[in-house]
């Protein structure tokens, strides 16, 4: 412990000791630097082929090898390759693969690798790999790959890939590919391919494939749950539930002999709908904990005075024990077909009874089937 008390007075002594008065520009083939101006270079100016920073560094251009222990702030480019510790500035571009232990701040771009262990700001196009546990955010265009824990950023167009766990954004066109759990945005056009829970864009000709896909216009592929076009469908669109600009969106609240109590979501267009139902308790289950879950595809005849509805449909319902003593049925399903009448009474206000038949399966395992008629009524809210 007393010899590296030595070795670092010594080392404090030297570097204080560096003649202060020196061409500003000068290239300095290395640089030792406690904390700027503590160091060999003695101006802001100075270019520098190795760099070995104990706290940190300041000169003009890295055009090599830099290492810091906590921080580096350059005047001009990095071309080569530098480690810090926590924190890294380069006011002008970067040429290379820069490592950072806390976060990357890159004023004017560049094309390499920039890996930030929390982020990376980048004010400038750049070319090439952004990686970092957080987040990846750079204002201009993106002409390579972002990877980052929970958020990815670009303020223009991405060309290649962002990837994350939470969410990805390009502020103009995305050429390539989004993917992430939790959304994807591209504010202007979609020209590749998203795949997420929720994929958002104004004009989508590429692919969205998720859970909700949102988009103004589509002249693409739509492949989800819930697929929304507001303005102009030029393209294909599969999934349980489309929501186009005169899609009729109605909420039914029923009782019946399936279900004591149901509510359903209904998106209708012309005269085809899809719906999902969900319930409960169940009746015939022998447990009150128990509900149902229906979704429906249906053909709408609609009349002068009333709508005559007819749909199939495929339930399945969760029950907290077994209906079945000799087997697992505590899930069991149902598929069902129904005809029914509506009558809207106010703007907003209806009325409706179903009719139909259910083949009900005692479980999902060697199912045996049994018939039941069905009955229900209640309100339509639009």
């Amino acid at each position: 412990m007393r010899k590296f008390k030595y070795l670092f007075l010594l080392l404090l002594i030297f570097l204080i000791a560096c003649p202060s008065v020196s061409p500003q520009g000068k290239n300095v083939p290395f640089n030792l630097s406690l904390i700027y101006p503590i160091s060999i270079n003695r101006s802001i100016k100075d270019n520098v082929t190795f760099n070995l920073g104990i706290i940190g560094s300041k000169f003009n251009n890295l055009n090599g090898v830099g290492i810091n222990g906590g921080f580096s702030c350059l005047e001009n480019n990095m071309t080569g390759l530098q480690i810090n510790g926590v924190y890294s500035e380069i006011r002008n571009r970067l040429f290379g693969l820069q490592i950072t232990g806390g976060v990357n701040n890159i004023h004017k771009g560049g094309t390499g690798v920039a890996i930030g262990g929390l982020a990376n700001m980048i004010f400038d196009d750049f070319k090439g790999v952004q990686s970092a546990i957080f987040t990846n955010l750079c204002f201009e265009k993106t002409d390579g790959v972002q990877v980052a824990g929970f958020y990815n950023f670009s303020g223009g167009e991405v060309s290649i890939l962002q990837l994350c766990a939470g969410g990805n954004i390009t502020g103009q066109t995305l050429k390539g590919v989004q993917l992430s759990f939790l959304f994807n945005f591209a504010s202007f056009q979609n020209n590749g391919l998203q795949i997420s829970a929720l994929n958002i864009t104004k004009n989508q000709r590429g692919v969205q494939i998720g859970l909700f896909n949102l988009s103004t216009n589509n002249s693409g592929l739509q492949l989800g749950i819930l697929n929304t076009v507001t303005e102009v469908q030029s393209g294909t669109t599969l999934g349980l539930f489309y929501v186009y600009k005169n899609t009729k969106i109605d909420f039914l609240l029923s009782a019946g002999n399936l279900s004591y109590a149901t509510l359903g979501v209904r998106f209708k267009r012309n005269n085809i709908y899809t719906m999902a139902d969900f319930g409960g308790p169940v009746v015939h289950s022998n447990t009150t904990k128990s509900i149902l879950l229906t979704y429906r595809v249906g053909y709408s005849f609609n009349l002068d005075y009333l709508n005559i509805n007819t749909d199939i449909g495929l339930t399945h319902f969760a029950n907290e024990s077994n209906q079945v003593s000799t087997k697992l049925s505590k899930n069991q399903f149902g598929i069902g077909l129904r005809v029914g009448v509506e009558k809207y009474f106010l703007k907003r206000f209806g009325l409706f009874i179903n009719t139909g038949y259910y083949a009900l399966a005692d479980s999902y395992k060697k199912p045996k089937f049994s018939g039941k008629f069905l009955i229900e009524g209640g309100f339509i809210l639009l």
